[in-house]
């Protein structure tokens, strides 16, 4: 029995396929078909637990093509979405519940759910179009998956391994995937991206060129698909378990990576990377904190609290007062990383890899330490006496650049700049139907919270220091 609440999932119903889309997965309802459906927790990656549920219950292996809504009006409290599948071993045997139903046979009177009727029909009239600009990408048809599999076999030939037929799909949609694939050798990866992050595939061919020692090693890369195969990391993700040691040696690894990149600022703006430098910064402030202040102005309920307008003014005018202290603090602009969470960390002794550069940035390196720095506060908030440590290891890495106490100063000012860029370094904010959603205007909001907190720290912070 499933003892989460109902709110935290999400149903979905399964349109199952095989033999190239011409057969349907179908379970008796009476005198009509059914289908198949798995409840999901929300906000979590569906393609695994979806295929695990299968396994479980229906002994059968499918991976995922994409997803569609359900139509029928839903709350943010309970909504259904259909998952379209195929089959991986068409031949295997189903338990006597189900049933495999041609396409061919089906009406819309075949199901008691009309939507599901009307779902299975958009589906097989996906499968029959020809053009992939109609399905928005390479792995909305059947087939693809042994596709690719012929191709990642050509590509591992050299390295004398081969696929062993077992896979894990984390990732689907009909223009990403992100699949592991086992070998009889190291493990291969294979991620392909679509909007709004194809520029990833740009970016992470760049960076593996450039810094071959700190991003996982690329066999091979297939334009089309905006994919790359890369061997699977060494090493493990930073937790609540690592060592202090650990933490210093991501800290030291990300401050090389950084200055290592200051030579190639052109090369990684011209790939893709985020401008999140200074001077666009500064561009955003007015922009940003007006609409900000809309929003607070919508909320309704409290808590949380709700920022007035004169303390957005002000919130504003601090932002616009730190961003030029930091432009003149000698520190250049390097290779940020927007989404340094640990899971985006792997650890192998004195080496680090870091993944998932959707969100790589150019601009000040001390706001992706911020970041950092956020993570270990949370997974390890007895390391709290120690943190000034880790700040210095990170901090000598510049010393080159700047005198010891500009560095420090600009570290301080960091945490509540590193917040604002965040928010302001993707476009979404200017986009009015992204408030539409209750969650990204609460989200939003909630950002601008944390800079009230950031700027309310620092201000403290100066008076104490005045006061000494």
């Amino acid at each position: 029995m499933n003892i989460q609440q109902q709110d935290d999932l999400d149903t979905y119903r399964l349109i199952i396929t095989r033999r190239n889309g011409s057969e349907l997965l179908c379970l008796p309802d009476g005198p009509y078909h059914s289908l198949p459906s798995v409840e999901i927790t929300r906000w979590q990656r569906v393609a695994e637990p979806i295929r695990n549920a299968l396994k479980t219950h229906l002994n059968l292996d499918a991976y995922s093509l994409f997803t569609y809504p359900s139509e029928s009006p839903t709350s943010d409290t309970s909504r259904t979405f259909f998952q379209v599948m195929e089959c991986v071993h068409p031949n295997g045997l189903l338990p006597p519940t189900a049933c495999w139903a041609p396409f061919s046979s089906l009406t819309i009177a075949s199901f008691r759910d009309a939507e599901d009727s009307l779902r299975i029909c958009n589906a097989l009239r996906t499968f029959s179009h020809h053009d992939e600009s109609l399905t928005d990408g390479p792995f909305a048809k059947p087939g693809w998956l042994r596709e690719m599999c012929t191709w990642i076999a050509q590509q591992i030939e050299p390295l004398k391994i081969r696929l062993t037929g077992n896979f894990q799909q984390l990732n689907a949609s009909s223009s990403f995937s992100l699949m592991r694939f086992e070998t009889t050798g190291p493990a291969v990866w294979l991620k392909a991206v679509g909007e709004p992050n194809s520029h990833e595939f740009n970016i992470v061919s760049v960076l593996a060129t450039l810094f071959p020692a700190c991003l996982a090693p690329i066999i091979a890369v297939r334009p089309e698909w905006n994919a790359w195969l890369s061997t699977e990391v060494e090493g493990t993700s930073p937790d609540a378990d690592s060592t202090f040691s650990t933490w210093r040696t991501i800290s030291a690894r990300l401050a090389e990576l950084q200055i290592a990149s200051l030579r190639h600022v052109p090369r990684l703006i011209s790939a893709g990377c985020r401008d999140i430098r200074i001077s666009s910064l500064l561009n955003s402030t007015d922009d940003f904190f007006a609409i900000m202040d809309e929003l607070m102005k919508q909320q309704i309920k409290t808590p949380p609290s709700i920022l007035q307008s004169e303390e957005i003014r002000d919130l504003n005018k601090q932002i616009k007062e730190i961003l030029p202290l930091l432009a003149a603090s000698g520190i250049p602009d390097a290779l940020d990383h927007l989404d340094l969470n640990p899971g985006n960390i792997f650890v192998s002794g004195e080496r680090c890899t870091f993944i998932d550069w959707a969100e790589a940035a150019i601009g000040h390196p001390f706001l992706t330490f911020q970041y950092l720095l956020e993570h270990l506060t949370r997974l390890r908030p007895d390391y709290a006496d120690r943190r000034e440590e880790l700040v210095s290891a990170y901090a000598s890495q510049w010393k080159g650049f700047a005198p010891s106490s500009t560095v420090s100063h600009s570290l301080a000012l960091a945490p509540l700049i590193a917040v604002f860029a965040y928010a302001v370094s993707a476009s979404t904010w200017r986009e009015p139907g992204t408030f539409a959603s209750p969650r990204a205007a609460g989200y939003f909001r909630s950002l601008v919270r944390r800079m009230k907190c950031e700027a309310d720290a620092l201000q403290n912070r100066s008076l104490e220091c005045t006061r000494v």
